[in-house]
């Protein structure tokens, strides 16, 4: 579609539009017919339960278009907003092809929100909704090619005059639809494992892998034995359990998390998930209680490593690297084909076969506060700045 027929069109049903924001209908709402065949409907997020329908249109639409993410998802999405995202102003953006069938999904948040978490100040910008804070990795949009382009155009237009700040994006489903003149501030590795049997992995990660088994054998004789905890199983009991050994975890690494304070994010995804989407975990337990788990966000056939944490005391036991390689070989037999570690070069990573993928950070600098942004951006890039090296691997 050319730019003057966009607006042509855009023009001639701007009158209900403007309706469709504010009183945040459903896609099902505005009929075809109403909206010009090919025109984008806008529906201003207010009530997640009114949105069911066009939910598991775009979890369908998730699943049909490649590269796509859990954090792309309504689960991941709807949840974000309802929860630490403190409901901001967000639009859903819906192409739809000549049978009525959903193309392409946009989910965009009008909010003050600052470049880095530890860096002020809070901006007033555009950006991917669910992104930022460290939350979300592999960010984008479920859109199949053939509507790129007209995605792109419409950013362009319905952010101009404002800041545009899309964080972490996939280099598949995000970095495509970045509009031209933006500027990348930043890129971060995800490194992904590819999961496969024992005797199709490298001489060298088969020899971490034997390396584990005398652990195991320790494991096996304290009383230590591993097994999945699907989602149907994860209640407050289990959030307490998860957010007290991940506080012990950081405890004893020194650091301070901000993880146990997204109990009603949690709570959110772990509702909306089901046994093949959503939350679970591989866990580890003595006398039917968990001693250490590592949560995961699984979408198709690919786990997402999000959190962890097990009692100190266990460490001689190296069980972190035996919750990971129970996690992977169980994930293996269960036919997923990909544990992604998400963002962040951390040695053991690359110890486990992670190979880097990358997510960028992209901003347009706009309205009145653009020109004094445009000054703060290499302030931003200093203080987020990393030399992201790969570590040589420790298989010992």
């Amino acid at each position: 579609m050319s730019d003057s027929g966009w607006r042509s069109q855009t023009s001639s049903h701007s009158a209900r539009s403007r309706t469709d924001r504010e009183e945040g209908l459903t896609s099902s709402d505005v009929t075809d017919a109403v909206r010009g065949f090919g025109d984008p409907n806008v529906i201003r997020v207010t009530d997640p339960s009114q949105l069911a329908d066009l939910s598991r249109e775009w979890l369908d639409l998730a699943a049909r278009v490649p590269g796509t993410s859990y954090f792309q998802t309504p689960d991941w999405v709807l949840s974000w907003w309802e929860t630490v995202g403190r409901k901001p102003f967000t639009e859903l953006v819906t192409w739809r092809n000549s049978s009525g069938s959903l193309d392409g999904l946009m989910f965009l948040s009008r909010m003050r929100q600052r470049l880095h978490p530890r860096l002020g100040p809070a901006w007033p910008l555009w950006t991917a909704t669910g992104s930022g804070g460290g939350m979300a990795d592999h960010v984008g949009w479920p859109i199949v090619a053939e509507r790129r382009d007209e995605a792109v155009r419409y950013l362009i237009r319905h952010t101009r005059g404002s800041t545009l700040f899309l964080q972490d994006l996939d280099p598949d489903t995000g970095v495509p639809l970045v509009p031209p003149g933006a500027r990348r501030v930043i890129r971060n590795p995800c490194p992904r494992v590819a999961l496969a049997p024992d005797e199709s992995l490298s001489p060298d990660l088969r020899r971490a892998r034997s390396h584990l088994r005398r652990y195991e054998k320790k494991a096996d004789g304290a009383g230590i034995s591993f097994r999945w905890v699907r989602n149907a199983e994860m209640d407050d009991r289990f959030l307490d359990r998860l957010f007290e050994l991940h506080t012990l975890r950081m405890g004893e690494k020194g650091i301070s998390s901000t993880f146990p304070s997204t109990r009603d994010l949690q709570r959110r995804l772990i509702a909306r998930g089901t046994a093949g989407r959503g939350p679970i975990a591989f866990a580890a337990e003595k006398d039917r209680r968990i001693v250490g788990v590592l949560y995961f966000l699984r979408w198709g056939d690919t786990i997402a490593f999000y959190q962890s944490g097990w009692q100190p005391e266990l460490a001689k036991l190296s069980l972190g690297r035996l919750l990971f390689n129970g996690a992977i070989r169980e994930a293996t037999a269960d036919g997923l084909r990909t544990l992604d570690l998400l963002r962040g070069n951390e040695e053991y990573k690359y110890r486990l076969g992670g190979v880097d993928r990358w997510d960028e950070s992209w901003i347009i600098p706009g309205g009145g506060t653009g020109q004094l942004l445009k000054m703060f951006l290499p302030v931003y890039r200093f203080a987020t700045r990393k030399v992201w090296t790969r570590p040589t691997p420790d298989v010992a």
